[in-house]
């Protein structure tokens, strides 16, 4: 069975529409158009060029196509999304992720790779849902490198001096700057092994996977053990 939903009157004020409520169960083939939520259990596969929010009740049993995904739910199943992938603690996903841009929480709980690549079209495309805020520079478009933020998880705020080590073939090491900004350059095409360190928070771990070179984004978001050191936080303006 093949689903079709699409919004008669796009406007970016419009409320998501709700397409699994708790408690409900649907299978089959999901096309959409626009904002989608489910916090039911789906099992399928889904295909869209809009944004797709599994809310902490829903379930997913599907392999994902779509522009932008927020996860605080789980998702049993491969994730392609063309602008953003984000899971958001509680949610947990068992499956790989490619998408040029992947913020994962602390807390969360995910098996799988992630797969980053240089979105051509990216300029073009904004998801329409609130996240972190992207970065406009970035490294330069000739080299290859994983660049992007360390953050604060609670309050959103830049941590600046947050080690970041990155393994692969070889070894890489840069510090986040006062603005939380970090890039790596000259990254070779494979599976990388990325950890943040930053005092007064605990360490992050992640895996990405480089291919067929360009620029890759990377956002960290760092759960504070208790008082966090002000020297790590930038003060507001």
């Amino acid at each position: 069975m093949v689903f079709h939903f699409k919004k008669s009157t796009p406007n970016k004020d419009q409320m998501m529409i709700t397409f699994l409520g708790k408690d409900t169960k649907f299978e089959g083939k999901l096309k959409f158009h626009g904002n989608l939520r489910i916090d039911g259990h789906f099992k399928g596969e889904i295909e869209s060029d809009g944004n797709l929010i599994i809310g902490e009740d829903g379930m997913l049993e599907a392999n994902v196509h779509t522009a932008y995904i927020s996860i605080r739910g789980e998702v049993y199943g491969n994730i392609h999304a063309d602008q953003r992938v984000d899971i958001r603690a509680p949610g947990k996903v068992f499956g790989n992720v490619m998408s040029p841009t992947v913020v994962i929480d602390e807390g969360v709980i995910f098996e799988g790779q992630t797969r980053m690549y240089h979105a051509k079209d990216a300029a073009e495309k904004k998801p329409v849902v609130i996240g972190v805020n992207e970065y406009t520079g970035g490294p330069p478009p000739n080299l290859t490198a994983i660049y992007g933020f360390v953050l604060d998880q609670q309050t959103g705020k830049p941590v600046r001096n947050a080690e970041i080590i990155c393994k692969g073939q070889d070894k890489k090491e840069t510090q986040a700057n006062s603005s939380g900004y970090y890039e790596i350059i000259n990254v070779k095409d494979g599976l990388w092994i990325m950890k943040i360190k930053a005092r007064g928070y605990k360490t992050v771990k992640t895996k990405v996977e480089v291919i067929a070179g360009g620029t890759y984004k990377q956002v960290f978001n760092l759960e504070p053990r208790k008082k966090i050191p002000e020297e790590n936080l930038v003060p507001a303006e």
